[in-house]
């Protein structure tokens, strides 16, 4: 399955649908290195999000870095397995990262 990243206006962000591995997660590290240069809250609608790996994980980790102090990562609707591995490497548990249900 294909990524696609959409941008988002309201809230200020990327909307993601399909799933994120090796072979394209460069593309969403672009799309949010983009957005959180600019600073301030940045959301990402997961709702979509079918698998996510490791290098997928990597780039929102760096994302999350890269607003410490200046704003959140805000994580919407991720699937119950890809909440999992956020628990697992306590993304959720980085004070600027917050992991929420429904709409973005």
């Amino acid at each position: 399955m294909e990524l696609q990243v959409s941008r988002t206006r309201d809230p200020r962000g990327l909307r993601l649908s399909g799933e994120v591995d090796a072979s394209n997660a460069a593309h969403l590290g672009r799309a949010l290195a983009a957005e959180t240069a600019r600073g301030g809250d940045v959301t990402l609608d997961l709702s979509h999000v079918a698998f996510l790996d490791s290098t997928g994980l990597e780039h929102l980790i760096r994302a999350a870095r890269a607003l410490e102090g200046n704003g959140r990562l805000i994580l919407v609707s991720p699937q119950q397995q890809i909440r999992r591995l956020f628990e697992l490497v306590l993304l959720d548990r980085r004070a600027n990262v917050e992991i929420r249900n429904g709409t973005p």
